[in-house]
């Protein structure tokens, strides 16, 4: 699932839900399960042994809508199934848990806009089933209309996990609307709040949220459209400090979720240490194992905690109560690996996991509102040289004829029945072959003109074809000859002369260094084609859907070149 290299019609990141290796899995038969090789490290090893946390406080953010992992290769990370799986472990403990998330739950843009909505639906009461008290609002939220987002959940019923971002205001023509009268819930109190305080065993744990400059800024970019403004950042915490005390409950471990950067957190912390845990936004990149530590004025630390994006890890805290009543804090950072996945059959792994049963309702709720059919499309790259090119896509049966080879090579390949590994090998959920995010890069052309649509309007499209990475072929098959339209079909050349090394040398390549390689005896041509078409796989064998793909490896597993190119 990735912020994917698309072709220019899909200016927009496509967040797949679809599961872990499926076109690995049509070789082993099966859905996933927990790999054998894929034991983690026992975590908590640092933590206090023989003695219960006080509170446990799971940690969570920027999820951008990756539901569960996707892509052709095992293991990768992530997921809401393991999350819950690992939350009931903790609980198995005998530890008291409950959890917070920073925000950014759904995709800043997606391909279609219901379906973004839909997963924010999907993923609240899944956190409510895991135990969550609030979720930060972030430029996600706001991207997509802070209104319908909080449509999707807090308007239809007043219940956790509760949203907090105490500085944030409706604005109509140019006035701001404080808080609580703009976002007016289905009970007592508003749909966004700037402090909920629960208990975690029996410890009170205050959470508070406000947005930070960086992200009122690009908020505030946007445009009127948002709907929303911003108070001062410092009324807001100055309030929240003042509810805490105020509170019944009387809670000493607060938490900040703060949707800002890490800089903007250190300084923050510096002045508000009444917030002793701040969590705040992570950069794409693997977070740091420990929380970075502030201390104030008077010499209290402050802990600033990351936990990366796309729910690929989660932090927990434990709060340790000393003999004064202060709390020693432990952390860890717990990558979601397939340690756990839910063990069992899918039907004994329901009964388990009831967030399965979320991403089933997900799965049909796509299928049933027809977002296949809501996928936009725009123009084949190729025109994009030429608009008054009149392409279609025609399917790889209507190229057999004049590359018999060709195609019998494709035809042994798991690109010729990519689309049954949406049908018959995915599982939690099922149903993929429904979903466009996950049907874009298993057929022919979704997305474009002519491109594939549905099993019905469109069959011949099904799999990954020779168009997937040729280009249309109407034009081709109407004029073989044509200069124009076989340079339309091999868009990665430079010249009509370039050629890929022959597949032995492209394998012995792989095995070299980068320093190596960097020095190895190849034309500036071929080099320039194996960027190039390295680049045309990696639009779906991407760093999110397929973390080991290895050109250099499986470029000689399909290789069809006829035989003028060898």
């Amino acid at each position: 699932m990735s912020a994917t290299t698309r072709p220019a019609s899909k200016l927009v990141p496509a967040l797949f839900i679809c599961g872990i290796g499926v076109l690995a899995l049509l070789a082993t038969g099966g859905a996933e399960t927990p790999a054998a090789n894929a034991a983690a490290p026992e975590p908590f090893g640092s933590w206090p042994k023989d003695v219960k946390p006080d509170a446990v406080l799971v940690i969570t953010g920027q999820t951008y809508g990756y539901l569960q992992p996707c892509g052709c290769s095992r293991p990768q990370l992530g997921g809401l199934e393991r999350r819950a799986q690992f939350i009931a472990a903790l609980k198995a403990k005998g530890w008291p848990v409950a959890a917070v998330d920073v925000g950014d739950i759904l995709p800043v843009a997606g391909i279609v806009p219901e379906q973004v909505l839909l997963k924010y639906a999907t993923t609240l009461p899944a956190l409510r089933e895991m135990g969550y008290i609030a979720v930060g609002v972030g430029k996600a939220e706001f991207a997509n209309g802070l209104f319908q987002v909080l449509d999707q959940y807090a308007a239809r019923k007043e219940q956790p996990p509760y949203a907090l971002a105490g500085n944030v205001g409706g604005l109509v023509g140019g006035k701001l609307t404080p808080r609580v009268d703009a976002f007016i819930g289905p009970g007592k109190r508003a749909m966004v709040e700037l402090i909920e305080v629960a208990d975690v065993g029996t410890t009170p744990v205050g959470v508070a949220g406000v947005v930070g400059p960086s992200v009122q800024k690009a908020v505030t970019a946007m445009g009127p459209k948002t709907l929303v403004g911003f108070t001062a950042e410092k009324d807001a915490l100055a309030t929240a400090v003042k509810e805490f005390a105020a509170h019944p409950k009387k809670p000493r471990a607060n938490v900040l979720l703060y949707q800002g950067t890490l800089d903007e957190a250190k300084a923050l912390a510096k002045d508000w240490q009444q917030f002793p845990i701040i969590v705040c936004l992570s950069p794409d990149a693997p977070p740091p194992v420990k929380p970075e530590t502030v201390a104030g004025v008077d010499g209290q630390k402050t802990l600033i905690i990351q936990v990366g994006q796309k729910g690929r890890s989660v932090g927990v805290l434990g709060a340790f109560k000393r003999a004064d009543g202060s709390f020693d804090w432990k952390y860890e950072l717990v990558p979601m690996s397939e340690a756990f996945v839910t063990p069992g059959d899918e039907d004994a792994a329901r009964k388990t996991n009831p967030v399965l049963s979320f991403l089933d309702d997900y799965a049909t709720q796509v299928k049933s509102r027809n977002l296949l059919g809501k996928f936009p499309e725009g123009p084949p790259p190729a025109l994009a040289q030429d608009p008054n090119l009149n392409l279609a896509y025609v399917g790889s049966e209507s190229c057999v004829k004049c590359h018999t080879a060709e195609s019998a090579k494709w035809k042994e390949t798991a690109h010729s029945h990519a689309f049954e590994a949406l049908e018959r090998i995915a599982k939690r959920p099922s149903l993929r072959q429904f979903d466009g995010e996950c049907v874009i890069c298993h057929t022919v052309g979704l997305g474009y003109k002519t491109g594939f649509r549905d099993e019905i309007a469109s069959p011949n499209l099904k799999n990954v074809g020779c168009e997937s990475c040729h280009g249309p072929g109407s034009g081709h098959i109407a004029e073989p000859k044509s200069a124009k339209y076989l340079a339309l079909q091999a868009p990665w050349r430079k010249d009509q002369t370039d050629r890929l090394p022959d597949p032995a040398t492209i394998a012995a390549l792989g095995m070299l260094t980068d320093a190596a390689f960097a020095k190895a005896p190849l034309k500036d041509s071929e080099r320039r084609m194996i960027g190039g078409v390295k680049a045309m796989c990696m639009s779906c064998h991407d760093i999110e859907n397929d973390p080991y793909f290895d050109f250099f490896t499986q470029w000689p597993k399909v290789h069809h070149a006829a035989k003028k190119e060898k």
